[in-house]
């Protein structure tokens, strides 16, 4: 009879987790903030990944680090985030970039002398002739501290560790914890050297906040990640270093995008994965295509990069698929 009675009657569609990427530029105002959740908690979005750390620099209240240059003296936008999140039920997560601490288009450096380029340039990878480049260049994106260093990356674990120490954030995100190419590292086995962060990281954060969601956005093809940017995230999710994996599949072909995230899952069968997707001004078509893409990859949401204020018909799509 209970067989006969449910004949026809198709499954329940599994509800994708549902996030956004969000750029510091977003959080320099308590206005900005407060649109920000606002238009998260409407769409029924509960998850923010915030970039509080961008350029080895601090959008929240910090002892170790320069505050963000530009950012009025006095304002803590993490701690806002954090007491505007919680009002409504939206989760902060706190963005870090990790080896990645500086760029300038002008190619000038911080101004700040506390900044760890100033304070630390031994500390930094260089480049041929031990040149720094801020602009960045074809293949990086400007300023690394280099991954052997250990002075460098104690500074950076105790920079994380006090954040998830002192605010009340759902999770911590690690971006750009790789090197940024191969051929800046001495050898390919100083990937040992990104993944020893990872793993002291797992251990410290999980010490200072109990439940810390950690995450990382990571190269979606496990090959690429491994042998162009010495990221072997698959290792790190396997050791259960990573609560959730966020691969980076941006490409306006869909069937790309099913190509990587099929490939990052089956990487990586284990662990939580938001399939991360590029917001395309315009193309609310491509945004439902590519979170349905994510779905039938077998991630468990979706990502995407990033919230703007002025393409709220893309959240609309993207939080009603």
């Amino acid at each position: 009879m209970l067989g006969r009675g449910l004949q026809g009657v198709r499954p329940l569609r599994k509800v994708m987790e549902k996030a956004l990427w969000v750029v510091r530029d977003r959080i320099v105002s308590r206005s900005a903030i407060d649109d920000l959740v606002a238009d998260a908690t409407v769409r029924g979005i509960h998850d923010l990944v915030v970039q509080i750390r961008g350029r080895g620099d601090a959008y929240y209240a910090s002892a170790l680090e320069p505050l963000a240059e530009g950012l009025a003296a006095g304002f803590d936008p993490l701690a806002h985030l954090v007491r505007a999140g919680a009002a409504v039920g939206v989760r902060i997560h706190a963005w870090a970039n990790v080896f990645f601490v500086w760029s300038h288009p002008q190619g000038a450096l911080p101004r700040s002398p506390a900044h760890l380029v100033n304070a630390h340039p031994d500390w930094l990878l260089r480049l041929g002739a031990g040149q720094l480049a801020p602009r960045g260049g074809a293949d990086f994106e400007g300023v690394y501290v280099d991954p052997r260093s250990e002075p460098a990356r104690e500074h950076t674990l105790a920079v994380f560790s006090d954040i998830v120490s002192r605010y009340r954030v759902e999770g911590f995100h690690y971006d750009y914890v790789r090197y940024p190419r191969a051929t800046s590292a001495s050898s390919a086995d100083d990937h040992s050297a990104v993944t020893a962060l990872v793993a002291e990281g797992a251990k410290r954060l999980r010490e200072a906040r109990a439940g810390i969601v950690i995450s990382a956005a990571v190269l979606p093809d496990p090959v690429v990640a491994r042998d162009r940017v010495l990221q072997r995230w698959p290792e790190w999710a396997r050791e259960r270093y990573l609560d959730l994996v966020c691969p980076m599949a941006y490409h306006r072909d869909t069937a790309e995008v099913a190509r990587l995230l099929g490939a990052a899952r089956a990487a990586a069968p284990d662990t939580r994965m938001w399939g991360g997707l590029m917001a395309y001004p315009g193309e609310r078509a491509l945004v439902r295509a590519q979170v349905r893409a994510a779905a039938e990859a077998g991630c468990e949401g979706a990502i995407l990069f990033a919230y703007d204020g002025a393409q709220r018909d893309l959240l609309d799509v993207f939080a009603a698929t």
